[in-house]
């Protein structure tokens, strides 16, 4: 188990330095020729733009995790119930073969 554990960490790595590898960066260009203040703006909306499109799929994002959480939180509610139906159940058991 615990080279397994090395293995996967070393291989995390190794991926982790392919991911640091030099990103060529974007470029925003309009297909259309623009003047300085033109672009600057063009590039603020499309700036605009990617950040809406950002933040709305960081909230998805949070949104899924919080169901996924409420349907764990249904699950150990679940087993919680069950878990003291059992108890109950033995206890009325013991306390009957008592008498």
């Amino acid at each position: 188990a615990r080279k397994e554990k090395d293995a996967g960490a070393a291989e995390a790595a190794k991926e982790a330095m392919e991911a640091n590898k030099k990103k060529t960066q974007i470029r925003y260009d309009p297909d259309v020729p623009m003047s300085k203040e033109q672009l600057a703006a063009w590039r603020r909306e499309a700036r605009r733009v990617r950040n809406r499109e950002s933040a709305a799929a960081s909230r998805q994002r949070i949104r899924d995790r919080i169901s996924e959480l409420e349907a764990e939180v249904d699950q150990w509610k679940s087993k919680y119930t069950q878990a003291m139906d059992r108890l109950e159940q033995l206890e009325r058991l013991a306390s009957g073969s008592e008498a």
